[in-house]
């Protein structure tokens, strides 16, 4: 490589040759040597040689350690420089130097036996020293030396110098002062700290000790009713309060509840086997009230009070049950089961609802559950399922004494429940009167489907009721069928039954009275006395309805004009008409009386829904027909102003639209025309 830039043997480097010669040397120091060890030479050969030929290059002298070794100076050179080398890795000596401390009286002294050996003077008092030639000078400068020590400034330097270096003890033997304080103070704390951890844990055992033995007193007392016949659990009282009161937290630690529920357990199986639940629901409930603590139970309203709506979100827990849970689950639930699944009838829900409601706040979530979910609610679904009118059992005592327990669970019994009430009246005889209990269901229904319901399948049958069984005789009046449907008003819109009664009694009524006023035999006194009667037979509800007020009003005026005409009035006077008031507009229309929405049940405002309130603002019933359009297969109505639902439009409602049916036609309307084609074809 040297070669192929121009290097030549016996050369040196470099383009003027004046670098090294021979190649890299490289020399093995010994084993385990450090650098210049014992004054081993570094150097190679090729080190030296190179160093002694620039030498004489330079002209400048070999140096000794140059020359080859043989000679005795060269010998003894290498072992002095060997020797140097060694002591230069060893630590220095100290040296002791003495320091002798004289007064400026001996200096004196000294200086007046020895003037000539004074020396020279520095005169260090200024900013600049200065050399002086005798003491004699320094009067000169303002100086004069003091026999007072405390005047000489070397000495209250010093003073100082030792003054801060005890200042300086003294703080640190403060601080070591304060750091024992310290030490004293955490020391005093933890003394006071395991004397009260002593104390705690001599008093822990202590109650420990009390605890044991009172556990002992109960599970002897265990013991000791396992040989007696068990009606009660009052035996347990004093020791379960003792436990509770006197080692709260104890209990809770130790998980005492096990040992108390295992002691109880023998003893609820035995009353177990003669308890009746629907006979004597409060059996040991109000017991474990009363020990809610011991039991562990949670309070009351933690979790068992929760609101009913949320009982379909309460499941069992993945936690493992609690003694008392699986006492429950093990003991009582069987027996309950039994007596539901065995001995209770729907039909008699109060013993159950008092059971339920006696154990409910002592019941886990998820037994809750179980016993509504598993026992009460298929009973009473296939009750209501199986229920008619024939029953003897009315309907609602099915329903309701469980509809504050059912939560979201509603909705599934009273679906069927509703529809067991719209079957009753599909098939309901009229001459049988309005069913007694059947005002507590309308809040049950929305208003729209209460509505409909009535249209559909009650007002039909007043209307031929009233038309075929009911007749005016004022020799001998029948009342009943009449009575029947004055007993339907409360669950009739005030407007539909004010159009019934229009429709259907007044115009027999006025023609019975026309006819008496013009007989020629007519007693006025008599005709007044039946008037009155017929008006104190409807109640003051169904007095109030404008029809009613407004046919006693013709009834009124047809007599003054009778009056008016005397012998006349047998020719002359006319028949009434039975032409409603508010077509020749001597009548405001009434306004439609709200639906009571019940609060249970969130009423739908729908198109449909408005379709039967404006028809009802006018005067028209909007009735269902029970079929469907054979095209749209939509539901349809008619809207009329007659009770039978006659001379009225067909029509049905489709994408928030009404459509009237023509025959086989059928196109989209307007709510104003709908009014005025209806009313038209009532007139004509």
């Amino acid at each position: 490589m040297l070669a192929g830039m121009g290097w030549q043997p016996g050369t040196g480097l470099g383009a003027s040759r004046e670098g090294i010669v021979t190649p890299i040397e490289s020399k093995l120091r010994p084993r385990n040597m450090g650098i210049a060890f014992k004054g081993f030479d570094e150097k190679t050969s090729q080190a030296k040689q190179e160093a002694k030929r620039r030498a004489r290059r330079e002209g400048l002298p070999v140096s000794s350690d140059e020359e080859k070794p043989g000679g005795s100076k060269g010998r003894k050179s290498k072992a002095g420089t060997s020797q140097q080398r060694a002591d230069a890795w060893k630590k220095p000596r100290k040296s002791k130097h003495k320091v002798e401390h004289k007064t400026y009286e001996q200096i004196l002294a000294e200086t007046a036996q020895e003037t000539s050996s004074v020396g020279i003077i520095i005169d260090a008092t200024g900013a600049q020293h200065r050399e002086l030639s005798s003491l004699a000078e320094l009067a000169s400068v303002g100086w004069i030396p003091s026999q007072e020590p405390t005047h000489i400034p070397e000495v209250r330097h010093n003073m100082r110098l030792i003054a801060n270096g005890c200042k300086s003890d003294l703080e640190k033997i403060a601080q070591e002062a304060r750091l024992v304080d310290e030490a004293k103070k955490r020391l005093a704390l933890e003394d006071k700290r395991l004397r009260d951890q002593a104390d705690q844990e001599a008093e822990l055992i202590s109650r420990l000790q009390a605890l044991h033995l009172t556990v002992d007193e109960l599970s002897e007392k265990a013991r000791e009713l396992e040989q007696l016949p068990v009606t009660t659990l009052d035996a347990f009282e004093t020791v379960i309060e003792k436990l509770t009161t006197v080692n709260p937290k104890e209990y809770s630690s130790y998980h005492v509840d096990e040992i108390v529920v295992a002691a109880l357990a023998p003893s609820i199986r035995k009353i177990m086997l003669e308890w009746d639940p629907l006979a004597n629901p409060e059996s040991m409930a109000h017991t474990f009230h009363a020990w809610r603590q011991a039991l562990q139970l949670p309070p009351l309203g933690h979790r068992n009070n929760q609101n009913p709506d949320d009982a379909r979100s309460r499941v069992m827990p993945d936690a493992p049950m609690t003694p008392y849970e699986s006492l429950l689950w093990n003991v009582w639930m069987p027996k309950i089961r039994s007596t539901i699944n065995n001995e209770w009838l729907p039909s008699d829900p109060k013993s159950l609802t008092g059971l339920y409601e006696e154990w409910k706040d002592i019941l886990p979530s998820f037994v809750q559950d179980n016993v509504m979910d598993q026992l009460i609610l298929p009973k009473v679904q296939k009750a209501v399922s199986e229920w008619n009118s024939r029953s003897g059992v009315p309907l609602q005592t099915l329903v309701f004494p469980w509809l504050p327990h059912l939560g979201l669970r509603t909705e599934g019994v009273l679906s069927e429940a509703c529809r067991k009430v719209k079957a009753l009246l599909r098939s309901w005889d009229i001459r049988e009167g309005a069913p007694p209990d059947l005002v507590t269901w309308k809040e049950m229904f929305s208003a729209s489907e209460w509505e409909s319901m009535i249209l559909k399948y009650v007002i039909p049958k007043l209307g031929a009721s009233m038309r075929a069984d009911f007749k005016v005789n004022p020799r001998k009046q029948e009342m009943a069928t009449l009575n029947q449907v004055i007993s339907w008003h409360p669950f009739v819109r005030p407007s539909v039954f004010s159009q019934l009664l229009e429709t259907e009694f007044f115009p027999k009524w006025l023609d019975a009275l026309h006819l008496w006023l013009t007989a020629p035999s007519a007693n006025y006194e008599e005709i007044a006395r039946w008037y009155d009667e017929w008006k104190k037979a409807f109640p003051v509800a169904v007095r109030e309805l404008s029809a009613v007020q407004e046919g006693f009003e013709r009834a009124t005026k047809l007599m003054h004009d009778a009056l008016s005409l005397g012998p006349k009035a047998a020719g002359s006077l006319p028949r009434p008409e039975h032409r409603p008031l508010r077509d020749s507009g001597q009548r405001t229309k009434a306004p439609a009386t709200p639906s009571k929405v019940p609060p249970s049940r969130t009423a739908e405002i729908t198109f449909r829904a408005l379709v039967e309130d404006f028809a009802s603002s006018h005067n028209l019933l909007f009735i269902p027909l029970g079929r469907s359009h054979p095209t749209s297969r939509m539901p349809l109505y008619r809207v009329s102003a007659g009770i039978d639902g006659k001379n009225g439009l067909t029509v049905f409602i489709m994408d928030d639209a009404v459509w009237l049916v023509e025959g086989d036609d059928y196109h989209a309307i307007s709510l104003e025309d709908m009014i005025l084609r209806a009313t038209k074809i009532t007139r004509s």
